[in-house]
This record gives structure tokens, sequence and C-alpha cells, in this order.
């Protein structure tokens, strides 16, 4: 009987020492299991921090100042605009100021994007030495800035069409127009603006046109608020004093499309041609014209200007340090006489260029 009993008890312990070795393992693994849940939260944060830091360094959160000096052409809107849409594109934010042609305005807009600490600026047009000090300080407060038109030694770049290229283009075209003789012109500009490509066009011009023979009646003020009826006036001046000219050189735009109306006006569109920078709209509308004087125009691309230099932006955010200090934009040759273009340049009538520049606009329909 002691036997059975002993041998019961031996059971029994086995069985509760077996029950003791293996029972303790569900309640460990059962706490391993909230500890891995920690972890997996504890990883989360730091991935999302990770993400933000990544999203930072792509420039996702950059904020760009766009400075224009006025939007009443065409080539200004252009600009704006096309630096907007390439900002867009890169998921950043943009300021936008129009100062409407006043300097005085456009450096209180910069001394605003210092003060609200943007990322980087774009600055479209403009007189450069007035706006140089403030491109200077934006630039030691770590804000890069890209200039277009005008040039500045402390921007990333300064952006613009070859103008000493496209200058003696347009010369040229007028020699060829006259047959190789020497002819009388009269100069059309913004005298000792400040506006870098617009000083560059008109010392060029003259300096070819002083080695081919050519006599300038005088320089003609276009002024900026309402260049084309000022020019209309100070051309309409130049014909009554100059019975022989031959051109008017206009160094912009909307100061052709005064001289046009001018020439017009004194029955002398078949003795008085113009050439001229800039294709406005209102520029390619009147050389459409059959009786019109504007001979030639160099077709800026504002748009892709406005573009390049929010990627000129983006390169200085990387880090690029081998960024040229002057970068040369594309441009057309606009005309119909496209034999006394030079070759090896790029050009267009006044209806291929509208096509080129302002794709999504009917042809013929001016701001």
């Amino acid at each position: 009987m002691r036997k059975h009993l002993l041998l019961g008890v031996s059971i029994l312990l086995v069985f509760g020492l077996v029950l003791g070795a293996c029972s303790p393992q569900t309640p460990a693994e059962e706490a391993e299991e909230p500890a891995a849940e920690e972890q997996v939260e504890d990883e989360a944060p730091a991935e999302e921090a990770e993400e933000a830091e990544e999203a930072e360094a792509s420039g996702e959160t950059k904020v760009i100042g766009v400075s224009s000096f006025q939007q009443g052409n065409d080539w200004n809107i252009q600009v704006a605009e096309g630096a907007k849409a390439r900002i867009e594109e890169l998921g950043w934010e943009v300021v936008h100021t129009n100062a409407e042609g006043d300097t005085d305005a456009m450096i209180t807009a910069l001394e605003g994007f210092l003060s609200q600490g943007v990322d980087g600026v774009v600055i479209g047009g403009g007189s450069a030495p007035a706006l140089e000090p403030m491109i200077k300080e934006l630039s030691e407060a770590g804000i890069p800035v890209v200039t277009i038109d005008i040039t500045s030694q402390h921007a990333v770049t300064n952006i613009y069409p070859d103008n000493y290229m496209t200058t003696e283009l347009l010369a040229v075209f007028a020699v060829n127009k006259m047959n190789g003789l020497p002819g009388t012109y009269a100069h059309l500009t913004i005298p000792d603006f400040g506006w870098k490509t617009v000083d560059i066009r008109d010392k060029v011009a003259d300096l070819v046109f002083e080695i081919e023979g050519w006599e300038m009646t005088g320089v003609l003020d276009s002024g900026l608020a309402d260049a084309v009826n000022q020019s209309k006036t100070a051309v309409r001046s130049a014909l009554l004093a100059n019975e022989d000219l031959d051109l008017v050189y206009s160094s912009w735009g909307m100061p052709a499309v005064g001289a046009a109306a001018a020439i017009r006006e004194a029955e002398k569109t078949d003795e008085v041609f113009v050439v001229n920078t800039d294709a406005d709209r209102i520029v390619l509308a009147e050389m459409a014209e059959e009786d019109s004087p504007i001979a030639a125009c160099i077709g800026q691309r504002p748009t892709e200007m406005g573009m390049m230099a929010v990627d000129y932006l983006q390169k200085s955010f990387e880090g690029a340090e081998d960024i040229a200090t002057i970068t040369f934009a594309p441009f057309y040759f606009v005309t119909y006489e496209k034999e006394l273009v030079p070759p090896g340049v790029e050009v267009l009538t006044p209806e291929e260029a509208w096509e080129a520049i302002y794709p999504d606009v009917e042809f013929g329909e001016a701001n």
C-alpha cells in the first residue's frame, strides 16, 4: 500500500514539474509581443522626421520671391509667369510683387523679401545700379538671387539673350536692307536708365552703325509709362527734322510700335523702316500689317527665361558652385526678309514667332 502511495506521489511530482517547466513560456512570449509593438511605434516618428528632412532637402518647402519691375508688356508678364510656373512645378511657394515701373517700390519689395526670410529671389528687369545694394544684402543674408535682363555681381547668375550678338544681327540686317550703303538713323531708347541689356543694345548698335558709316540724327527718349505715345511723338518730330531718315532703331519693343505709327502717319512706310528688340504681341501684330515699317525684331523668350531663373536657384540650393555669372537665353530673329539675316540664326516670320512664343493665344490678339 505504501509503495502504491509513493508511486502515486512520484507521478504527481513529475507531472507538476512538467507543467511548471512548460507553463511560464506562454506569459513570457505574451510579454515580448507588446515590446515589439512599442518598437514599431517608436520607429514611426523617426521615419516621419526623416521624410520631413528629405522633403526639406529636396526643396519642397521653398518660398521664392519674384520681383517684377512692371507688368505693362508681354516680356515682363511672361518672365513672371514663367518663374511662377516653374515654382509651382517644384511644389514651392511664390510671393510676387509688381513695382509698376517704380524703382523705389521695387527696392521696398526686395526689403520685404529680406524681412520675410524667403529662400530665394528672382528679379525681372529694373535699374540695376539702384537695386545693387539690396541684392548684396540678400546675398549676404544667405538668400540667393537670380536676375533677368539686368546684372549684379552678387547674383547667382544673370540671365539675358546674347544682346551683343542680337544687336549686331539687327544692325547687319539694316545694312543689308540698305544694300550696304550708309544710312541715317534715329536711336529710340530709355536714356541712362541703367537697364543693363538696354545699355548693351544701345552701345553695340551705335558702334556697328558707326563702323558702317551711318549717321545718327540723335537719341529719342521713349519713356516708360507711355512708351508707345511718347515714342510716336518723338519719331514724328525726327521725321519732320530729317527728311532723309532711313531707319528708327528701337532698343525695346513698345517704342517700335509708336515709331511705326508715326511713320505710317507721315506716309513714309516705303522710305523709313524700324528694327527693335522684343517680340511683344503688339509688335508682331504690327509687323504682320501689309504696310508695316517694322522690318525685323529680336524675339526674346521670356517664359523660358523665368523658368531658367528658378532652375538656377534650385542649383544654388543644391550647392552647385560651377554656375557662370552670365547665362545667355535663347532667342528668335523675326522677319519676313530672311535672306537679309546672316546664316546660322533661327529666323521666324511674325506668325511663326507668335506660335512659338504665344502658343495659347490667337494671332493678332494683342494686349
